[in-house]
């Protein structure tokens, strides 16, 4: 059974917006606790320019990954690279995918985010 979260990120995100976006995920890693896991590597998103994270005890489908700068280069012919996609499959994860989808959403005007 799929259920897929949906985003256009056609722009960068300024460093403004990026600061509001990182300090909002640190409250959603710890509102989240356990129901997220994140990859060391990646722990500080505002070092890394990037925020990633799986379902944590309850269960993951595909890893959220969200990059401060759009993607330049395509991985096939006719790749929009403003397109984003993450299958959840309506785990608890999911709720911390929205919030920092629809958080996304109030601080960048060119951004859109949908579900199925």
């Amino acid at each position: 059974m799929g259920y897929t979260n949906y985003w256009t990120q056609p722009t960068d995100f300024t460093n403004e917006e990026w600061d509001w976006l990182c300090e909002y995920f640190k409250e959603v890693r710890d509102a989240a606790g356990d129901n997220i896991s994140l990859d060391a590597l990646y722990d500080d998103p505002k070092e890394n320019e990037i925020i990633i994270f799986d379902g944590g005890k309850g269960g993951t489908s595909e890893r959220f990954v969200l990059e401060k700068k759009v993607k330049t280069e395509p991985d096939y012919e006719g790749q929009d690279l403003a397109f984003n996609f993450c299958k959840t499959r309506k785990y608890p994860y999911d709720f911390y995918v929205k919030a920092v989808l629809m958080y996304c959403t109030l601080i960048k005007s060119d951004f859109s985010y949908s579900h199925d």
